[in-house]
């Protein structure tokens, strides 16, 4: 879901296009011999007017990176962005004269002046945006990365959590059978004070049941993201290449002749091509430190070969020599970040398939226990309580000798109650979406809109329960991963539609999805029918599932879209 373009606008309206890497992209283009300078200039001369130009430079983004901070609005820091971007472009070659002029050296003509500029704003605009686009897509990755890790971290001691789950399902439990076996009741008003008090521990039991085990984690200070060594991986064909060819344009179309300028760049974007696919043939695809060596070498024979084109169209040395340091260079570079940026996404994926895993280990440990306590809660409020509030209304004025047999009735309920953990008796199983948005909760803003009926309906069908806990996972999930904003909105309500009821399930996130965005073919949310749709600036994760016997839905004008609705 999140494309270059993306990045790039992202990083322009984000206030963080300006970072460390703006300033030593800054320097290795200024302290190039691709400036575009007199050619009578010597090395030495050349390298005092890229430094001096390099250092007004990097001052003026300084500025621009103080104030893209300080704006608060989207709008304001994107006119700021791009207007220091044009404007900068644009002086510097007037600023390399006025540097060149106070060290009495020479200037270029003053008819090339509008050349140079152009090229300055189209290879300054490649440079800048391409540097801030990367450095986003890094950031963002490493930021999901640290918040999926912190989730991770909550889900981490899971034996430890079910067992103490289970001690303190026990002792509130125990609690409740004892309330019932040291009941004295001697009056009616003590048998009305008794059921006001079950009433209390059959909440507190129905509340146990559906509450996740308690997670003791210091959500203050996350864990710092897993560290994953980051392998050159091959870029994209011809990449490379047509990047050196617009880094090197600003120099050649001043230096080289037209018609030799077109068989220069059409022989490097040749060259470069073919060492790309050379370091992709069969042989090679299952040994990576060979490809990664046939590669490093192909990058250096292609710079050999710029160079000799170079010298043979006359360009005078040392700046023939440029293209066997900067080709191989900036290929490797691009194999670098790209294993970086691969790296990352492989410690996402496992991070995402982790949590799921966990989770799954949280309800398989405690579903024995959340049988033992709904069995509980549900003796304790329609037995006991039920009995108590039963007896109070019948007998009004009861005997002492009526209030005692009633009491003798609680005896069996308590040694019930007692025993619900080691022989609970058989329960419809209970899934909740309860502990799954707490634990996300934590981490992130997770808003939930339950509806009453849609809540009656899972707690009645544990499979249903089960799929819509899925989709919701994995809504979350790609709202932590992807979302403009890391927030979610949770919406699950029961509606009517013309082939009947449908359970509608919505995990809402902000940022629109980009064009052709789908879930991955065969996830467990994809398999259920899920959808991936924009409505407005936000990503919907959509789903229906068939119902039956679903108590009181609402009229709704939506209809089921084939494939979107399954049976769970």
């Amino acid at each position: 879901m999140r494309t270059p373009l993306r990045a790039v606008r992202r990083a322009i309206v984000g206030g963080r296009f300006v970072t460390r890497w703006t300033f030593v992209a800054i320097a290795a283009m200024s302290l190039t011999a691709l400036a575009p300078l007199p050619a009578e200039l010597s090395g030495g001369e050349r390298a005092l007017v890229a430094t001096a130009t390099a250092a007004v430079f990097a001052l003026a983004w300084g500025l621009v990176a103080v104030a893209e901070r300080a704006a608060r609005r989207p709008a304001i820091r994107a006119t700021i962005v791009v207007g220091a971007l044009v404007l900068t472009a644009l002086a510097r070659p007037a600023l390399q004269d006025a540097v060149s002029r106070l060290a009495g050296l020479p200037v270029a003509p003053a008819d090339e002046l509008p050349l140079r500029a152009a090229t300055n704003l189209v290879a300054w605009a490649i440079t800048l945006i391409g540097t801030a686009g990367l450095v986003d897509v890094a950031r963002s990755t490493r930021e999901t990365n640290a918040l999926l890790a912190q989730v991770l971290a909550q889900w981490n001691g899971s034996a430890e959590r079910v067992r103490r789950y289970t001690a303190d399902a026990r002792a509130a439990i125990c609690a409740a059978a004892d309330a019932l076996a040291t009941a004295r009741p001697e009056t009616v008003d003590d048998v009305r004070a008794l059921a006001s008090t079950l009433r209390v521990h059959a909440r507190d039991l129905a509340d146990r049941a559906a509450a996740p085990p308690s997670f003791d984690v210091d959500v203050a200070a996350p864990p710092p993201p897993a560290r994953t060594r980051s392998a050159l991986r091959l870029p994209p064909i011809s990449v490379a290449a047509v990047l050196y060819a617009l880094a090197v344009l600003p120099y050649a179309l001043r230096s080289v002749p037209p018609v030799a300028l077109a068989l220069g760049l059409f022989a490097g974007l040749l060259c470069g091509t073919v060492a790309d696919i050379l370091s992709r043939l069969r042989p090679l695809a299952r040994r990576p430190r060979a490809r990664v060596g046939v590669f490093a070498a192909a990058s250096v024979l292609v710079g050999a070969v710029l160079s000799s084109i170079a010298a043979a169209q006359g360009v005078p040395l040392p700046f023939a020599a440029v293209p066997i340091l900067a080709y191989p260079a900036l290929a490797l570079a691009l194999g670098r970040g790209r294993g970086a940026l691969h790296g990352l996404g492989v410690e996402r994926r496992r991070l995402s398939s982790a949590i799921a895993a966990r989770g799954r280990a949280d309800d398989l440990g405690t579903r024995r226990v959340r049988a033992g306590l709904h069995r509980a809660a549900d003796l304790v409020h329609a037995d006991a309580q039920g009995a108590a509030v039963h007896f109070a209304l019948r007998h009004p004025d009861a005997t002492p000798a009526e209030v005692a047999s009633f009491q003798a009735e609680l005896a069996p309920l308590a040694g019930a109650v007692r025993g619900v953990l080691d022989d609970p008796a058989p329960t419809p199983e209970a899934v909740s979406l309860t502990p799954l948005l707490r634990t996300w909760g934590v981490a992130m803003p997770v808003d939930a809109d339950v509806a009453a009926d849609a809540d009656a309906l899972l707690r009645n069908d544990a499979a249903l329960a089960r799929d819509v806990v899925d989709v919701v996972a994995e809504g979350v999930l790609n709202a932590a991963k992807h979302a403009r904003r890391r927030a979610a909105r949770v919406e699950v309500h029961l509606v009517a539609t013309a082939a009947g009821p449908r359970l509608r399930v919505r995990v809402i996130s902000p940022g629109a999805p980009a064009a052709g965005a789908h879930l991955r073919v065969g996830s467990r949310a994809d398999r259920l029918g899920a959808r991936l749709t924009a409505r407005g600036d936000d990503a919907v994760l959509d789903a229906l599932f068939l119902v039956t016997d679903a108590p009181g839905s609402v009229v709704s004008t939506e209809h089921s879209a084939g494939g979107a609705e399954r049976r769970a």
